[in-house]
């Protein structure tokens, strides 16, 4: 599990490092400029449920994973536990999964692989966007011009990189990962993976038979419930 080191800079610390990123992106697509990353006025506020939700609104339980993409042990746990809990829990209607966006302090290149994640999620497709930058972790996090490859990555699972272009640039859904950032530091998230079930921390990141029997012990009689048409990936 990776751990942030003192979350009491991070919010310096990251609007500098995410401005010198926005002004490479701009470079990349042909324009100039570099909008500042840094909080706005006009943040969302933190109350209410946050993230990316996958699977059933009827889902007896709820999972809460607070990740960040340039963590490692984030990309092992969506690479060889996350695609049987996709299908084997969160389509049968048992588990309704919810990513929060937590990029640490002290991972640099994360911010932008967030903020390219938010975008497709603009576009309906965080989830493909989401799949493929933990799969080429290891291309993007070791690029001298990482807003490069996530572009690539952004273009290779279908986005319109017109409004991709446009969305990182402009910076608009960097909010919304600003928030979900706030509500885990508000819930003592100092560390990734960090799992919750209907509220309740996990102490470790379970794997997905730890999973199931978790979800079999609070929910024995959910059976496997289909879920609505449309409702496993949004």
């Amino acid at each position: 599990m990776a751990a942030g080191r003192s979350l009491t800079p991070f919010y310096v610390a990251l609007a500098m490092i995410v401005v010198a990123g926005a002004v490479l992106i701009s470079r990349s697509t042909g324009r100039r400029g570099g909008l500042s990353l840094s909080p706005t006025a006009t943040m969302p506020p933190i109350a209410g449920p946050r993230g990316v939700v996958m699977g059933s609104d009827s889902a007896p339980i709820e999972v809460a994973e607070y990740s960040d993409f340039e963590c490692p042990y984030c990309a092992r746990f969506a690479v060889l536990q996350f695609p049987d809990i996709e299908q084997r829990l969160i389509a049968t209607g048992r588990v309704r999964w919810r990513f929060v966006h937590f990029p640490l302090d002290g991972h640099e290149k994360s911010p932008l692989a967030h903020l390219a994640a938010a975008c497709a999620n603009e576009q309906g497709k965080f989830w493909l966007m989401h799949d493929a930058i933990y799969q080429g972790q290891a291309d993007w996090v070791t690029d001298r011009r990482p807003e490069r490859v996530l572009r690539d990555i952004a273009q290779r699972v279908g986005l319109d990189l017109g409004r991709y272009d446009s969305c990182v640039r402009e910076q608009r859904a960097w909010n919304s990962v600003l928030a979900d950032r706030r509500l885990g530091d508000s819930l003592g998230v100092g560390s990734t993976p960090t799992i919750f079930i209907n509220g309740h921390r996990l102490q470790d990141v379970p794997t997905f038979d730890e999973l199931r029997h978790l979800v079999d012990s609070i929910a024995p009689q959910a059976g496997a419930v289909p879920p609505p048409a449309g409702a496993a990936r949004r």
